[in-house]
């Protein structure tokens, strides 16, 4: 993603149009247009003025998604989760929990890691001698 698409997805988060970012930025309406269609570059002290207004990270800001690894990623989506009311947080631990949890048993499970299961066609003769002595 370029500048222009983490602006306006950052400020679509929070549910504001482009004159409430201009706004909360002190900035033009006119720049954050064009900030949003990268078709101006922003000296660092508007990239302050908008970190501080969409209360994001640098890296939420000026990522490049198409240039980092998922990792980075990752990240720079589950820091847009901190900003979600409590309920939403503790809903998407439990769904990155319970997933976490269901890959590692596919692990478990997956093809010489899983535990060794005999299955009998016939009755074992140890088992049966057993049971009438």
């Amino acid at each position: 993603m370029s500048l222009g698409e983490n602006i306006k997805r950052l400020r679509r988060d929070k549910g504001w149009t482009q004159g409430q970012l201009a706004r909360r930025s002190n900035l033009g309406l006119n720049l954050i247009s064009k900030l949003e269609r990268n078709a101006t570059d922003p000296k660092i002290s508007t990239i302050y003025k908008l970190i501080n207004a969409l209360e994001c990270s640098p890296d939420a800001l000026l990522m490049d998604t198409s240039k980092v690894g998922t990792n980075a990623i990752l990240k720079a989506v589950l820091e847009r989760t901190m900003t979600l009311p409590e309920k939403d947080k503790v809903t998407i631990i439990d769904v990155v929990d319970n997933y976490i949890m269901a890959k590692g048993i596919q692990q478990q499970f997956a093809e010489g890691n899983g535990p060794k299961v005999r299955v009998w066609t016939e009755a074992p003769e140890e088992i049966l001698n057993k049971g009438a002595g």
